[in-house]
């Protein structure tokens, strides 16, 4: 009798294969792992961000989008970079010199954000901002 085969242990309820959705337990659980999946997949899609794609021959008002594009997601190299290049083709636009130098003096960049300020004055003289401009210049001379 020693060598007599040992009947199998039972493990647990078996489900034929024809009634596996039948189950509710299995049916709850397959639903919520496809819920995790396209909730990620999701989250996945949506949180990554959008690359600013290059367009030859842009305008200034491209590049000030770009600009506050790149001022979003934190890259303010490129966003200074971006906001230099509107200047160029369009030098005589103020509020681009006034958002640079508000860039610059936010990022400590105080030589650049003086000179950006002084440009927006000579275009822009008359502007309601002029005198809190002029304070703020003398406030940023102080500090090189």
């Amino acid at each position: 009798m020693a060598n007599a085969p040992k009947a199998p242990v039972p493990r647990g309820r078996r489900i034929p294969l024809s009634q596996f959705w039948l189950d509710w337990r299995i049916s709850f659980f397959m639903i919520g792992v496809c819920v995790l999946v396209l909730g990620a997949a999701l989250v996945a899609l949506t949180s990554r961000p959008r690359v600013v794609p290059s367009v030859a021959g842009s305008s200034p008002a491209v590049h000030r989008e770009r600009a506050q594009f790149y001022e979003g997601l934190g890259r303010i190299e490129d966003a200074i970079r971006e906001y230099e290049a509107a200047i160029r083709q369009s030098p005589a636009d103020p509020t681009l010199h006034r958002a640079l130098a508000l860039l610059c003096d936010s990022e400590g960049r105080f030589a650049e954000a003086i000179a950006a300020y002084e440009r927006f004055l000579q275009l822009e003289a008359a502007s309601p901002e002029a005198s809190a401009i002029r304070a703020r210049i003398a406030e940023l001379g102080q500090r090189r």
